[in-house]
């Protein structure tokens, strides 16, 4: 817990750097920050487990349910979703039981809060755009 505990005033500059108030945004459990950029709303956090003993970074947004997409149109769904993918840089779409979540990660040695401000600016943009583009492409 120590190790993650170095790392949450960086990421809290990061999300300061960004005119976030980070003090208004911490989650229910520490290492969490939750906010809203655009129609996105932004999870930030740092966690470890066995793999990753110093931490690892993440920063996601869930975007939609796959349930709210017709059956006849799933298999377009996940294509789109394929092809997405392969145009995004530090991130990923994923499932998450049966939600679509736009997801960035990373091992958080070395994690800077300049990384961090540039981690949340780039997947809340994308995010915000690409809630809309996939609710009103797939009703």
């Amino acid at each position: 817990m120590s190790n993650l505990l170095n790392h949450y005033s960086t990421i809290e500059k990061g999300i300061e750097s960004l005119g976030i108030p980070a003090a208004d945004t911490r989650g229910k459990e520490a290492g969490q920050w939750d906010f809203n950029r655009g129609s996105a709303s932004v999870a930030v956090g740092i966690v470890s487990n066995d793999r990753f003993p110093n931490g690892y970074f993440y920063v996601n947004s869930i975007l939609m349910s796959i349930n709210d997409v017709s059956a006849a149109r799933k298999e377009e769904f996940f294509r789109t979703l394929a092809e997405i993918n392969t145009t995004l840089v530090n991130m990923k779409l994923c499932l998450s039981n049966d939600l679509v979540m736009l997801m960035s990660n990373r091992d958080a040695t070395g994690l800077d809060a300049y990384e961090v401000a540039g981690s949340i600016n780039d997947l809340s943009y994308y995010a915000d755009m690409l809630d809309d583009r996939l609710k009103d492409g797939f009703k």
